[in-house]
């Protein structure tokens, strides 16, 4: 495939990145003790992020239906060749808003890696496995999941996104949107690459819906992150227990809007969450929050580390202990795309 060089990037000096690189520092207003600075940019609506077994960045460079990775200070196509779509169309104008393609990324080992198929239509999407870079049609898919009820809003399962793999590999955990009304938490059995429903939020009589990212917590249990509805301070926590499927606790995020994206800081049992603060029509200022959960359900700790962001989508971890930020910048469907990495988050 081609492997080309998109542009000489700033990013943070450290081994997994390469030696000689240097830091794009920037200001988010953050508290002391914390700083940011820009780890890859000139991206079109990046969905994702993730790294690498051997701590290469990975991104979902999702308008331009690519996975890209960040090799000694540049960035290289690994997966090219996605489908997209725009996920919104302007009922008065006819004006197409929002391209998305690959939404999400997970490494499963050294080789291989999982990518969400999301610019398809809804009930068609699918989870492609990789064994290294190449076109899209090279990787495995699963199966799609079609519509689960008999609404006729139900058009199946898509826009898969937040994706987790377990400890032993053989799980993806997987947040699905499909009608708005009508949500799933998926998963991925591995070693037959089948695609199934897991936890429904309206089985179980929760009426915020819109999952958006899944997260591991504790042995027996994961995170569900609801961003709700668009500009409503409405988003939800939920832990699920992966024995029974029944939540086991619920906790608001009060003065978040659209939580879109959160990660456990290591070696705490607090989250990094953003919020994207959702608007079709343009790119709002979002929201980095660390998160404390109580132990019982009800309102969950919020404090606000910077509300500078430009539509955070989706946040991890990196090697070096930085929280690396996935936003689509001053516009979308632009190369106004970065991913921040911000330090201190402990």
């Amino acid at each position: 495939m081609r492997r080309t060089m998109l542009c000489s990037l700033f990013v943070a000096a450290s081994a997994w990145c390469g030696a000689g690189a240097f830091a794009e520092t920037i200001d988010l207003g953050l508290p002391e003790g914390y700083s940011a600075e820009v780890a890859a940019k000139g991206l079109s609506n990046p969905s994702g992020v993730t790294f690498s077994p051997s701590g290469t960045l990975t991104i979902c460079d999702s308008a331009d239906g690519r996975v890209l990775t960040l090799e000694s200070g540049e960035l290289k196509e690994y997966i090219t060749g996605f489908p997209t779509e725009y996920w919104k169309v302007d009922a008065e104008s006819g004006a197409k808003r929002f391209k998305l393609g690959p939404l999400s990324a997970v490494w499963l080992d050294g080789e291989t890696l999982a990518v969400t198929n999301a610019g398809l239509l809804d009930g068609e999407e699918t989870v492609v496995f990789f064994k290294g870079p190449g076109k899209v049609d090279a990787g495995e898919a699963t199966n799609s999941v079609p519509p689960t009820s008999d609404d006729p809003a139900d058009k199946g399962e898509g826009n898969l996104t937040g994706l987790t793999a377990s400890k032993d590999g053989k799980t993806i955990y997987v947040a699905g949107q499909g009608a708005d009304a009508k949500t799933w938490v998926l998963k991925v059995d591995v070693a037959d690459k089948k695609l199934s429903t897991l936890f429904s939020a309206d089985e179980n009589e929760i009426a915020i819906n819109s999952p958006m990212a899944t997260a591991l917590w504790g042995d027996d249990a994961i995170l569900a992150l609801y961003s709700g509805a668009g500009g409503k301070d409405d988003g939800l926590i939920v832990e699920w227990n992966l024995e029974s499927g029944k939540p086991t606790k619920q906790w608001t995020v009060p003065g978040l809007l659209d939580p879109m994206g959160f990660a456990v800081i290591p070696g705490t049992k607090k989250l990094a969450v953003v919020d994207n603060n959702w608007a079709l029509t343009e790119v709002k200022p979002g929201k980095l929050a660390i998160v404390t959960l109580p132990e019982e359900s009800g309102a969950a700790e919020v404090e606000v580390l910077t509300d500078k962001l430009l539509g955070p989508v989706a946040c991890t971890f990196g090697p070096d202990g930085k929280l690396y930020i996935a936003q689509l910048g001053k516009e979308f469907d632009k190369n106004e795309g970065s991913v921040i990495a911000v330090s201190g988050l402990k």
